[in-house]
């Protein structure tokens, strides 16, 4: 529930507002109060190109505003579909892919860039050469790093690119790879125009690329204020139908009682993930509701498999059954998470059902650490970041519960709080014990999971296998299932990756999120994407 001060600082906002004193969110444009939208969002880019995003809900969400991909993912069903690309072969050996272009789809027209063509195998070509050729007059703007391709090695999948008509393109690859067409429909995989590039490039301006958008997205860019605001108004040109509300800002409020605020103000009628405490107190508001869905996203304490006691499987069997997954469902996700059995959560195509569970045990967990020789238990370090994430909405509380959990085994557990890029250094250095950890995928692919955390080739100095685990029988599963396109085939590899995982226990598994987010009840069609975005485009308001 929210806190006593919370209540009183929404409710004291509320009713200033209401008595029309002259309060910021009380004066909003006319025209944004009867046909538009402002969401109040936790975080602030620093560009409007999501290409060079790492994860985050933020890009993702300005990525369905802005641009479209070749493909996209259907939000109830995880299939993939047409969006620039109206369709698509592929060869019988799996290297070749064959696109077939949309037509009559026109680039934006701002006040920055008039385009004189529609979208071309030309745009396609330069926002993927862009990211994966280094000598590419643009791959170094803005940094030169696209954290998605480079950590899911696209660029490296990817032999050659050619266009074979203004409206057809085709993908060479190296290796047979399944999870390619998952990876153009993500969301950093957006195409720009080519010619809005060679413009800038022409007129020195290269890096206005990546401030000043252009797309061919639902929305164009008016104004955007790093750490403050971001303007759009509708594309009336939009090659599907044109969205219905002429305006949409994102306001950047990191703070969720200030989000609420807003909320209840009307400065805002969307909010990204309000706190679990504010949950009952939004539910009760009658012109507010709460929009719930599953998403791709796990939290889970990684064990460092390469330190003692953790390279004893019986430790680790240990504690996961020490570790009452109940209370922290509770505690932390106040009902809007669910038991997490396996990395892959039950929204996931290739779920696998059948996986046992450690349940809550400290009798068997106590009996384990005994064969292990350790009965008078030990200590240990858990780390945990400091920021809490959507995905696991307090990592602090987390860490707590499970050390309080497995105090009761004799496992005395020192929970020690690390910045981010500390944290990340010395965990590719190995030298923690274990640590709370959460992953949210970037594709509706299981690969976006198992390859980054569990593989061999990642559980090093550079991956995000904070397990440090490496079984090549894994490793072998795993190329098995982005070797072939037959879906079968894919599903029987990934349960059996799966089953390896709960067998080993290299990570506890511990709860998958479920995305939030609250709104007003006359904005109708927002449409939450599985990576935690939210599309505008076909959103309306009463």
């Amino acid at each position: 529930m929210m806190s006593t001060l919370e209540i009183w600082r929404a409710g004291r906002v509320l009713l200033f507002c209401s008595l029309g004193l002259l309060l910021v969110g009380c004066q909003q444009d006319e025209a944004q109060q009867q046909n538009g939208a402002v969401y109040c969002v936790e975080s602030s880019p620093s560009s409007m190109n999501p290409q060079l995003y790492g994860q985050g809900t933020l890009g993702s969400s300005l990525s369905h505003q802005l641009y479209d991909r070749l493909l996209t993912v259907n939000p109830a069903t995880q299939r993939l579909e047409g969006a620039l690309a109206t369709g698509w072969t592929i060869s019988r050996d799996g290297l070749t892919y064959t696109f077939t272009l949309r037509k009559g789809v026109q680039f934006h027209r701002v006040d920055w860039f008039s385009p004189t063509r529609g979208f071309t195998a030309e745009d396609v070509l330069f926002s993927f050469n862009r990211m994966r050729i280094p000598s590419h007059p643009y791959h170094d703007i803005s940094g030169g790093h696209y954290p998605f391709f480079d950590n899911t090695g696209v660029g490296q999948q990817i032999r050659d690119i050619r266009k074979l008509g203004d409206h057809q393109i085709q993908f060479e690859l190296n290796a047979p790879n399944a999870s390619f067409l998952a990876n153009l429909a993500s969301d950093y995989a957006v195409i720009l125009s080519a010619e809005y590039a060679q413009e800038l490039l022409l007129s020195g301006r290269p890096a206005q690329l990546d401030q000043l958008a252009v797309g061919t997205g639902p929305f164009m860019q008016q104004e955007f204020r790093s750490n403050e605001f971001i303007r759009l108004h509708r594309n009336p040109l939009y090659w599907d139908q044109p969205a219905a509300l002429e305006r949409l800002a994102f306001d950047y409020t990191p703070r969720p009682t200030k989000r609420l605020a807003k909320l209840l103000t009307g400065e805002c009628q969307v909010m990204a993930f309000p706190a679990a405490s504010q949950l009952d107190f939004i539910r009760k508001q009658s012109h507010l509701r709460l929009d719930e869905e599953s998403a791709l996203n796990t939290a889970f304490l990684a064990l460092n498999v390469r330190k003692k006691p953790f390279d004893d499987l019986r430790v680790r069997q240990a504690i996961a059954m020490g570790i009452n997954r109940d209370n922290l469902l509770k505690a932390v996700y106040f009902g809007t998470g669910e038991w997490a059995n396996t990395l892959l959560p039950p929204i996931s195509w290739a779920h696998n059902p059948n996986i046992g569970e450690y349940g809550y045990d400290p009798i068997a967990a106590k009996a384990l650490l005994k064969k292990a020789g350790l009965e008078a238990g030990f200590e240990m370090t858990l780390w945990v970041q400091p920021a809490n994430q959507t995905y696991n909405p307090n990592a602090q509380k987390t860490a707590q519960l499970i050390q309080s959990d497995l105090a009761k085994l004799g496992i005395e557990v020192q929970v020690a709080q690390l910045r981010g890029t500390l944290m990340q250094i010395l965990l590719q250095e190995g030298r923690h014990d274990a640590v709370v950890m959460s992953w949210n995928a970037d594709t509706a692919d299981p690969d976006s999971f198992f390859r980054p955390l569990l593989s061999c080739q990642d559980s090093g100095e550079k991956g995000a296998n904070y397990s440090r685990w490496c079984e090549p029988a894994f490793d072998r599963l795993m190329e098995q299932a982005i070797a072939t396109t037959r879906m079968a085939q894919r599903i029987e590899a990934y349960q059996q990756m799966q089953e390896m995982v709960y067998q080993d226990v290299p990570l506890i598994p511990l709860a998958h999120s479920q995305y939030l987010y609250a709104g007003w009840k006359n904005l109708h069609n927002l449409e939450l994407t599985p990576m935690g975005g939210i599309s505008f485009k076909r959103a309306y308001r009463e």
